[in-house]
């Protein structure tokens, strides 16, 4: 099962995105629960740092378990940080459409700080 946990600050505002595991939906390399899980993620990692110039991803480790952690970086621009706040929560709108149609193989739990 992949496991998401999404973070947010007291005013509800998403700073980090943790995945962990892999689904087991389909044989390896034809897991489409894991491709999209992970197509979505990288994606707008990826879009955050080549649109923004702001890297979000610290941990990309497939091997062991299929780890994935995303935060929001201290110290940005007001307007940066509310664009990568804003693609932060399309990765998370996007990551629980998936867990809503494949609520056996991914699993989306919030914290707050």
């Amino acid at each position: 099962m992949i496991r998401v946990t999404l973070t947010r600050d007291s005013r509800g505002r998403l700073e980090r995105v943790e995945m962990d595991g892999h689904a087991e939906f389909g044989e390896y390399g034809q897991d489409i629960v894991c491709a999209a899980v992970s197509g979505i993620a990288i994606g707008l990692a990826n879009a955050t740092e080549t649109l923004l110039g702001v890297r979000i991803y610290g941990e990309v480790d497939a091997d062991s378990g299929g780890h994935l952690d995303c935060q929001l970086p201290k110290g940005l621009a007001p307007d940066v940080e509310e664009r990568v706040r804003l693609l932060m929560e399309a990765m998370a709108t996007s990551l629980q459409s998936v867990a809503d149609e494949y609520s056996s193989y991914v699993k989306i739990t919030e914290n707050t700080r």
